[in-house]
């Protein structure tokens, strides 16, 4: 029978071995650094507990009675549940014919015997961490896809933050970004605006110019968006950009009045892609600008309300065509 020992908050591993002092060892290895363990002596026996529960990880010998463990990997992998879930190898067998099955079945590891308690834990906790660096990277993809279609109802302007973000990325290219920050800057433009869901709708919509009251309302939006998502870990990366898009090179913008580099740099750069969107969109109190207007602009309100790095990346994004064509994708659409 399988035995199971809980440890609360901890990863839960399956060890599968058919030697039973190997498996007591590997036991007191793994339960030594922290890890719940769960043991079957054969493929069959794990197949049984993998229809009750999901281990964060299996660590299998490959020599069993009753079912090997090629043949417990080729069942773990066609299941749905299993397809995801770190597999390694210890085993003696280590011939080149049993690495190349073993990859061909989706093994993510090989360790051969004998092994130490060091190689061992650092084979787990590696594979562990990979597991959860491609998990958080699926749930950040599709949270993406789910926030765009959220802010872009809560705005009420199509296609205005995928826009947003185009620009955004082009002046981040062109400011030689790594793919990380990036990543930050791409939710930062798709909820840059989120907090006006709590402005009341008929000022957002009105017609004419805000009165002093409907202003103060309105610069609320920053902060109010920066605590709607200040709860939720992975989108804390894109707090200092919701929160400071509107401040201004010169001090002069909101919600607390920084003032050059005291503006977080993904901010300063978000404030060019949105405010030249702004511009060349329709509003409710106006019909848009020409491009080439509001690229004047932008130009001559650089050291004012805009970095002049950011506007310097912005020129040589313009003279590219990079802003031309994202303007025109993102027109074409309406």
């Amino acid at each position: 029978m399988i035995e199971a020992k809980v440890i609360k908050n901890e990863s839960t591993l399956l060890v599968v071995e058919d030697d039973p002092a190997m498996l007591i060892a590997l036991r007191d290895i793994l339960e030594g650094a922290g890890y719940a363990v769960q043991t079957a002596v054969n493929g069959a026996e794990a197949l049984n507990h993998l229809a009750n529960s999901r281990p964060s990880l299996i660590l299998s010998d490959i020599a069993m009675p009753v079912m090997d463990g090629f043949q417990l990997l080729e069942k773990v992998r066609s299941r749905p549940a299993g397809a995801t879930i770190p597999f390694i190898f210890l085993t003696a067998r280590g011939t080149r014919e049993d690495i190349f099955t073993g990859k061909s079945l989706g093994v993510d590891d090989y360790i051969t015997k004998p092994v130490t308690s060091k190689e061992l834990l650092s084979a787990v906790q590696a594979r562990l961490q990979r597991a959860d660096d491609f998990t958080m990277i699926a749930q950040l993809m599709a949270a993406k896809d789910s926030l765009r279609v959220l802010a872009n109802a809560i705005e009420n302007k199509r296609y205005h933050v995928e826009r947003v973000n185009s620009y955004a990325q082009a002046l981040a290219i062109e400011l030689k970004w790594d793919e990380k920050r990036r990543d930050a800057l791409e939710f930062g433009a798709i909820l840059h605006d989120i907090g006006q869901v709590r402005v009341p709708e008929a000022i957002l919509l009105k017609a004419g110019p805000l009165t002093e009251d409907e202003w103060v309302e309105m610069r609320k939006h920053p902060v109010e968006g920066a605590r709607m998502i200040e709860g939720i870990p992975y989108l804390a990366i894109a707090i200092p950009i919701v929160l400071h898009h509107h401040e201004r090179w010169d001090g002069k913008g909101y919600p607390h009045g920084l003032k050059g580099d005291e503006i977080p740099e993904e901010a300063r750069l978000l404030s060019v892609a949105d405010t030249f969107d702004a511009m060349t969109s329709d509003r409710a109190y106006r019909k848009a600008l020409d491009k080439e207007t509001a690229k004047v602009e932008i130009i001559n309100h650089s050291n004012e309300q805009f970095d002049p790095r950011m506007v310097k990346a912005f020129i040589a994004c313009w003279e590219r065509g990079e802003f031309h064509e994202i303007y025109e994708k993102g027109t074409s659409k309406q």
